[in-house]
């Protein structure tokens, strides 16, 4: 009886170390297939830009580059030559710096931006499903109006997703003449990404949204987690370690926006939220309403 312990208990051990053994290999294939980097560059007082370096080129996006010497110097601190602007939406602190960087680099062929948003500078208007490739790192259109009329997240390499001021991590961007039914497409379409996905945001919000996230969502044990790990990390413009980037996954737990069919947000919302859009107008008001305290 006691050998057949021990052989039991070898069988379960052998399959452990055969499961750590695929586990590992899973994350260096995941690391070796991605075929980009992604380096954050802070701008203004909580902005971020961002470069998406194709490994295999060096050729550069710079999503949002509204600081155009900060963004040249990290491009040029990683040997990166910046072929490409994809701007998220045309608000200044986004596409201000547009103009500028398209005079200053000579390099750069392509600048994109959603249909209808009026970028500065754009040569490529795009909408909902366009795809095209930086380098060989493919890039696919996700179109998510509603904080400008033709905001635009991009969806780089498989592995991120680039969401500008339409998702924050824990939570999403001013309305303004946007509807709530926009927003709750928009999040869909976000959401509907592989859960692994890196959530790259348009500012360093974290520590405010968990705030309110807690007062909101009170009972989500990992919200207080996140709120107390937001404060701790700081702000990369101020000398912090920031918090970016997020995953789907964890925007799924801990972001009210993307938690409105569930039971806790729906009863923050009340009775009278029997619709989803109306679920995701009440969330935003409440957050302003918070903010306003």
């Amino acid at each position: 009886s006691s050998r057949r312990v021990e052989s039991s208990s070898r069988v379960v051990e052998s399959s452990r170390q055969v499961l750590r053994r695929i586990s590992s290999y899973l994350l260096r294939s995941t690391i070796i297939m991605s075929s980009c980097s992604v380096i954050p560059v802070p701008a203004l007082a909580d902005n971020y830009m961002y470069l998406i370096i194709d490994r295999h080129s060096n050729e550069a996006a710079a999503i949002d580059p509204v600081d155009i010497g900060a963004i040249q110097k990290a491009a040029s601190e990683h040997n990166a030559t910046i072929t490409t602007i994809l701007t998220t939406h045309n608000h200044w602190d986004h596409s201000g710096g547009n103009i500028k960087l398209t005079k200053a680099l000579s390099t750069i062929d392509r600048v994109y931006g959603g249909v209808g948003d009026d970028v500065p500078a754009v040569t490529h208007e795009v909408k909902d499903g366009d795809s095209f490739s930086v380098g060989r790192t493919h890039v696919k259109v996700l179109f998510t109006p509603c904080h400008t009329p033709g905001h635009v997240c991009y969806y780089v390499d498989g592995h991120h997703v680039f969401t500008g001021d339409t998702m924050f991590i824990s939570g999403c961007g001013n309305f303004n003449t946007g509807t709530p039914s926009q927003m709750v497409e928009a999040f869909d379409k976000l959401l509907a990404l592989p859960d692994f996905t890196k959530v790259w945001a348009g500012h360093e919000y974290t520590a405010k949204n968990c705030a309110f996230a807690c007062y909101a969502d009170s009972n989500n044990a990992e919200l207080k987690q996140r709120l107390t790990w937001a404060e701790e990390q700081g702000s990369l413009h101020a000398g912090g370690k920031g918090t970016i980037p997020s995953t789907i996954a964890m925007e799924k737990k801990c972001n009210p926006f993307a938690r409105i069919d569930h039971l806790s947000m729906m009863e923050f919302c009340g009775e009278c939220a029997n619709d989803r859009s109306e679920r995701m107008r009440l969330v935003r008001k409440g957050k302003d309403d918070w903010g306003r305290r």
